[in-house]
């Protein structure tokens, strides 16, 4: 049988004006149900493909709009039923994928093979790309999309995000600089990668994962910030309002080149009793050793750059 890779041939028989609606839904289920068989058994012998048409039926003859063909070993999927609007392929061997059916809202294809992705639904709002390690770039992204997770790829560069996103997870790439942030955006992690400076921070942003990069400065934070990763980077500073953080702030600033000055200062400033601030996770350890104590009234000074202190 040859391989049947987009819609086409679905749309225009269910488009077709015939003798009855009836009819051609009927047709449309014939064929699927026939290409899908012939699909099956061409198979190789580790795939669960018999157990994949069985899931695609139900799904047809329900019009139930969650597919699940997760943890099947395939390594090519058939015609997708047109209706579906949520598709779960992860944890397979696939090393492309199929044109996407038009409905789609969410798209799981996290843990196989892609090196490539088609063009995206125009109506997708969550995207789940993770641990498909050869993959290292991405086509330009839905409008209304709302949250992206492409952790653990090969990804150099990211394109314009769409101002509708409100959680970014992309660990454990080769990013050296990413775009405009959205202004919705709430979460952010980018842990693991290669980046030296972040784009300005958007206001609702909650929770900052950047450690494991080579940052050496971090601009203004966002004063909701809930948690803050920044752990294992070259920072010799830190930002001058992260003291004014909501006390439920997590912090950690561990594994930075900070000077025995600052750390100092920061832990008299954070043991104080009339501290309120976040909880800054750090060691002493980090620093320079031997330096000289300073007066509490001094310690917030010693936090920001050299050019900022007069």
């Amino acid at each position: 049988m040859k391989p049947i890779n987009n819609h086409s041939f679905f749309r225009s028989l269910c488009g077709l004006s015939c003798i009855s609606r009836l009819s051609v839904e009927e047709q449309c289920t014939r064929d699927y149900h026939r290409i899908w068989d012939d699909w099956a058994r061409e198979g190789t012998t580790t795939e669960n493909r018999i157990q994949a048409v069985r899931l695609l039926k139900i799904c047809l003859d329900t019009r139930e709009p969650v597919l699940n063909l997760s943890l099947l070993k395939l390594r090519s999927l058939p015609p997708l039923p047109l209706h579906i609007r949520e598709l779960n392929i992860s944890n397979n061997e696939l090393i492309s994928l199929p044109e996407n059916s038009p409905l789609l809202t969410e798209l799981h294809v996290n843990g196989n093979n892609l090196n490539i992705l088609p063009t995206l639904p125009s109506q997708l709002i969550k995207l789940n790309i993770s641990f498909n390690r050869n993959l290292s770039c991405l086509p330009s992204l839905p409008p209304y999309l709302q949250s992206l997770s492409a952790r653990f790829n090969s990804l150099e560069t990211l394109p314009e995000l769409p101002s509708t996103l409100t959680i970014l997870r992309i660990e454990g790439n080769r990013l050296t600089v990413l775009p405009e942030l959205p202004h919705r955006l709430q979460e952010l992690f980018v842990s693991g990668n290669r980046l030296q400076e972040l784009p300005e921070f958007p206001q609702r942003l909650k929770y900052l994962k950047v450690g494991e990069n080579q940052l050496r400065r971090l601009s203004r934070l966002p004063q909701e910030l809930l948690t803050l990763d920044v752990s294992n980077n070259l920072l010799t500073s830190l930002p001058e309002n992260i003291i004014t953080l909501p006390i439920c702030t997590n912090v950690n600033i561990s594994g930075n080149p900070l000077s025995t000055r600052v750390l100092q200062s920061l832990q008299r400033l954070t043991s104080s009793p009339d501290y309120h601030g976040p909880q800054i996770y750090f060691s002493m350890s980090d620093g320079q050793q031997n330096t000289l104590h300073r007066p509490l009234a001094d310690a917030v000074t010693a936090w920001f750059p050299e050019n900022k202190q007069s």
